[in-house]
């Protein structure tokens, strides 16, 4: 099953559409920054 950060997705699925929709965002906007650092570490190297 897909852990974030060891947040189950059940527990989203458990809040109000406008809460999830927030949520994602947070999610999205996580990995979009992790994306971001695994890409600078790439130019580093």
């Amino acid at each position: 099953m897909f852990r974030y950060k060891g947040i189950m997705p059940s527990v989203f699925y458990k809040f109000k559409h406008g809460e999830k929709r927030i949520v994602k965002a947070f999610m999205y906007q996580e990995m979009d920054e992790r994306i971001e650092e695994i890409k600078s570490f790439g130019k580093g190297l």
